[in-house]
C-alpha cells in the first residue's frame, strides 16, 4: 500500500484524513471533529484538508443547518481512491494465497488460527494462578 500512496502523492495522514472522511459518509465532517478523530488539532486538520482538495479527493461545502460551518466531504475521486487503496489489498493477498500449496495454506491456517486464539488470551489477562 506504501509504494502505491507515494505514487498518488498521499501521506499517511492525508490518507488517515481520508478515510475518515469517507467513513462519515455524505453529510461530511467537520474540520474540527477530523481533527478530533485523528487525535490532531483543528490547524493541523485544515491543512490535511487542503491538501486532499488540491488533487481532488474532498471538497469543502457549507453545512445546509448551520451556515457558518464547513464540511469536508469524499468526492468520487476519494471514495474510489480510499476502497482500492484500502480493499485492493485483499485481492493481492488472494492471488499470493492461490500460489501457496494446498498443505502449506492448511499450515498458514492453523497458525493464524493458533496466533488469535493467543491475542484474545492475552487481551483477558493473565490467566489465575490455582
Amino acid at each position: 500500500m506504501l509504494p502505491r500512496l507515494i505514487e498518488l502523492g498521499l501521506t499517511m495522514p492525508q490518507f488517515k484524513a481520508l478515510i475518515a472522511v469517507v467513513t462519515a459518509g455524505p453529510g461530511g465532517v467537520s474540520v474540527t471533529q477530523l481533527g478530533c478523530e485523528l487525535s490532531i488539532g483543528q490547524p493541523s486538520a485544515s491543512l490535511i484538508v487542503d491538501q486532499l482538495v488540491r488533487p481532488g479527493y474532498v471538497e469543502r461545502i457549507q453545512d445546509t443547518v448551520d451556515r457558518r460551518r464547513v464540511l469536508v466531504t469524499a468526492t468520487a475521486k476519494g471514495t474510489e481512491t480510499t476502497n482500492e487503496l484500502r480493499y485492493g489489498r485483499r485481492s493481492t493477498f488472494a492471488e499470493w494465497l492461490d500460489n501457496v500449496e494446498h498443505s502449506d495454506a492448511e499450515a498458514l491456517e492453523r497458525g493464524l488460527r493458533s496466533l488469535s486464539l493467543a491475542v484474545q488470551a492475552s487481551a483477558m489477562g493473565p490467566t489465575p494462578v490455582h
